[in-house]
């Protein structure tokens, strides 16, 4: 007998089944869905107001001299929030 990974209930069947019904199937997925899309939706935002911030500062057509004035400014200053670093592409 197993349990369910979303509610309670106990149950037989095969050795890799983890719901009890497609019910508890169903929510688990949508919920796990649900906090993945707002973890997005977050990073997404500070990204979209960072290009934001970026673009006014150097116009629509960026110049080398204005490039370099931004790069040297503190990004706080500025408002450009940062975000956790979470990978490095791979090289051969």
């Amino acid at each position: 007998m197993k349990k369910c990974k979303m509610c309670p209930t106990m149950f037989y069947g095969r050795s890799d089944k983890i719901f009890c019904s497609a019910k508890c199937k169903t929510a688990y997925h949508e919920k796990l869905n649900k906090v993945t899309n707002e973890a997005t939706a977050k990073i997404d935002k500070i990204l979209h107001r960072n290009r934001s911030i970026l673009l006014e500062i150097l116009g629509k057509k960026a110049n080398t001299r204005r490039f370099t004035e931004a790069n040297s400014m503190p990004k706080n200053s500025i408002g450009i929030t940062s975000l956790p670093f979470t990978s490095t592409p791979k090289t051969r």
